[in-house]
């Protein structure tokens, strides 16, 4: 039983969302792992009831551990905490119910309904989506990407009237936080009340719209750029349309203006178009055909970061982040229900709240509820890690903590041996 049941919940918490989008969400091994402390504790024998519990807790909980440390890209500190609160209520129930018939109970076993419900909850508030930007203007938004408009729905055969008002899952969700503005052309009068630009694969500037977002950017603006080497982005239309959004970055002027070269990444043969990157505070992003920068010329304003996926620029009075890579933010690469962009369960990694966070000028900090599976290989290893100290805390339980010295009607015997020895008197006639 201490090696069936607490095996049976670490393979039950896979059913939520672990192998659906790669989400290792504590939780979902909440119910699976409260069912299990509390048979554990119920119907196993030997030792007071204090150990019974601390046994049933460290055989269900101690796998779980390990399956986070070794599989996923960080530490989901607040959702660890839930989960053991909850194992340890589980555990308490248990006592009762071992301990006491009739409506205890059962009024203890209800009882685990309450957290069952509240944990995730209080999940959901930790993790949250996002504040407000504040009022420091609305996001300005230059793109050649299929974000908004007629590129939603340029594939042959839509209307044009069918693009009046529609807009890609990315752009709902940067909605929900804040306005955006769509800008088609860069100059003073475009960028004028803007607090943030998101320049995401744009076409190919003028001379002059350069220089209107470099004088803009030195003098305290931000801004998000996303400058793809080779865009894998799905676009139906011809690859001379005019409306397509270019398959490399135009912008190597500016880059180079600002001491920064974008270079292709190098990929072995056959290696999958689509990487799963995780960032060094755990987020994860999805990317696909992702570049390299790398510092140019002397005096360069920009720090390259994350292996050269990420360049940080102090500009002047402002500020510029810089990302290698442009279809991380398609949403067929972000969640598995685009009609549904809130549904953070259909996510299938951190982009859009990352985003978020970058045009409101964070950082990149890692949800403190979920972390992220690192890869299939981290699974199998973390997995394979988790049965085996399951195994061996067991083993340790069968051979050590059960053995009959150690047991509870022992030790009641010879507490009773020594009252009786303490209450006798000898009777010398």
């Amino acid at each position: 039983m201490t090696l069936a049941v607490p095996g049976g919940a670490l393979l039950a918490g896979f059913a939520g969302s672990a192998l659906r989008t790669g989400r290792l969400d504590p939780l979902d091994w909440l119910l699976p792992g409260m069912a299990a402390v509390l048979l554990l504790v119920w119907f196993t024998s030997g030792g007071p009831g204090w150990l019974r519990a601390a046994r049933a807790m460290l055989l269900v909980a101690a796998p779980l551990l390990a399956l986070f440390i070794l599989a996923g890209t960080g530490w989901p500190w607040a959702g660890i905490v839930l989960l053991v609160a909850g194992l340890a209520l589980a555990a308490g129930a248990g006592l009762v119910a071992a301990r006491n018939a009739g409506k205890a109970r059962w009024l203890a076993l209800c009882g685990l309904l309450l957290p069952a419900i509240a944990l995730p909850s209080l999940a959901d508030a930790l993790g949250g989506e996002g504040g407000a930007r504040g009022v420091a203007g609305p996001v300005g938004v230059m793109t050649a990407l299929p974000l908004h408009g007629a590129a939603v729905v340029a594939a042959p055969g839509h209307p044009s009237l069918d693009s009046v008002g529609l807009r890609a899952p990315l752009w709902l969700w940067l909605e929900r936080h804040g306005p955006l503005r769509p800008i088609d052309a860069l100059d003073r009068a475009a960028l004028d009340g803007v607090g943030t630009l998101l320049l995401a694969q744009p076409r190919a500037l003028a001379p002059g719209e350069l220089l209107a977002l470099d004088d803009w950017v030195r003098a305290g603006g931000r801004a998000v750029i996303l400058a793809d080497p080779l865009l894998h982005w799905h676009d139906p239309r011809p690859l001379g349309h005019p409306a397509r959004p270019p398959l490399t970055s135009l912008l190597d002027p500016l880059l180079a203006h600002w001491g920064l070269r974008l270079d292709m990444a190098e990929k072995a043969d056959g290696a999958d178009a689509v990487e799963r990157r995780p960032l060094a505070s755990g987020s994860l992003l999805q990317l696909s055909g992702a570049g390299r920068f790398e510092r140019h010329g002397k005096g360069s304003a920009c720090t390259p970061d994350e292996a050269g996926l990420i360049a940080r620029c102090r500009i002047g009075a402002g500020q510029a982040l810089l990302v290698a890579d442009a279809d991380w933010i398609n949403d067929a690469l972000w969640t598995l229900a685009p009609d549904r962009p809130g549904d953070l369960g259909a996510w299938t990694s951190d982009a859009p709240r990352l985003l978020e966070i970058w045009l409101r000028g964070g950082d990149s900090p890692a949800d403190p509820v979920t972390t992220w599976l690192a890869s299939g290989e981290a699974l199998v290893r973390g997995l394979r890690a988790s049965l085996l100290l399951l195994l061996l805390l067991a083993l340790a339980d069968a051979l050590v903590a059960r053995r009959p010295s150690g047991s509870q009607p022992a030790k009641e015997m010879k507490r009773d041996q020594r009252k009786n020895i303490s209450k006798t008197s000898i009777d010398t006639g």
